[in-house]
């Protein structure tokens, strides 16, 4: 697999797998000056879980209802919120297991779609997919 540049990385939602790991989060973190917050989703066998744990480490607000939609309405306030303020760039890296696709699949599918919708580089998703 081939080096990814920063400009594939900032504010974008990219799959990662092992190859890719290192490049991406040296550009991450050095070049971007990104806060790292890491979501294990290895262990949840249910969506539920991975909202909850989704919620708790990137600090959802209490009125977060735990389903997609509400998930893509936080996320979109998030990305909302950072195009009119001054924040620090964060990196979220979500580490999941092949077998966990199909379970995970909308949540992947409902964060691209949110994070498509930005136009600033506060906020990259990493999705490593932990082979």
């Amino acid at each position: 697999m081939s080096a990814l540049s920063w400009t594939e990385i900032a504010g974008q939602f990219v799959v990662v797998h092992n190859a890719q790991l290192n490049n991406a989060l040296a550009l991450c973190v050095d070049e971007l000056a990104c806060d790292v917050v890491q979501m294990d989703l290895r262990a949840v066998a249910q969506q539920a879980d991975a909202l909850t744990i989704l919620a708790q480490r990137g600090q959802f607000p209490d009125y977060f209802g735990g389903n997609l939609d509400a998930l893509y309405d936080v996320m979109s306030e998030r990305i909302d919120a950072s195009a009119t303020t001054s924040t620090t760039n964060q990196l979220w890296l979500i580490r999941s297991l092949p077998a966990q696709e199909k379970m995970l699949y909308p949540i992947f599918d409902t964060l691209r779609d949110a994070l498509s919708q930005s136009s600033g580089i506060t906020l990259t998703l990493l999705w490593w997919i932990n082979e």
